[in-house]
């Protein structure tokens, strides 16, 4: 088995992307500000809270005429912003995570490419070549003296000589 069976190592998908996540956010931001908007003033008609037509600075501050609905939408407030105080740090502590995950997940992907450079070379085969020595280095072979009564090898010609046809 060859690493071209195999074929290319994709990523593995854990979770949801931060900007996928981010993106919700963002839109459950603006979803919730456009249903403010539209039905914002039925909400605190219906809860008892004074009208927009108050600066927003004295409908926080606690007044001694404060009638029993209404501290009990003053709590019900105060809850509510501890309650986002705690969603935002928790928001916050859960984006640090995905950071460090993404850190993490990227130097381990970064180690399986070292690996992966490593294991190529290993197997791939090394081809060693062997150096033919030059013709000039080779030694004659010893002349053979002619037995009695054969002809005698006829010499070959040179190479360097140039040769010519005739007619």
């Amino acid at each position: 088995m060859t690493s071209s069976d195999i074929g290319p190592l994709k990523p593995s998908r854990r979770g949801i992307s931060i900007r996928a996540f981010l993106l919700w956010i963002i839109l459950a931001g603006i979803g919730g500000g456009i249903a403010w908007g539209l039905y914002g003033n039925e909400v605190r008609s219906r809860l008892g809270v004074l009208p927009d037509a108050t600066p927003p600075s004295s409908a926080l501050m606690p007044t001694t005429s404060v009638t029993p609905a209404n501290d009990e939408t003053v709590a019900l407030l105060k809850d509510l912003q501890a309650s986002q105080k705690r969603t935002a740090d928790q928001l916050e502590t859960v984006l640090q995570l995905l950071t460090s995950e993404q850190a993490t997940s990227k130097a381990t992907a970064d180690a399986m490419a070292a690996l992966s450079a490593k294991v190529d070379r290993l197997q791939r085969p090394t081809v060693t070549v062997a150096k033919k020595p030059a013709p000039a280095a080779l030694p004659k072979p010893p002349a053979i003296a002619p037995v009695a009564g054969t002809p005698a090898p006829a010499e070959p010609e040179s190479s360097d000589a140039p040769t010519s046809l005739r007619r």
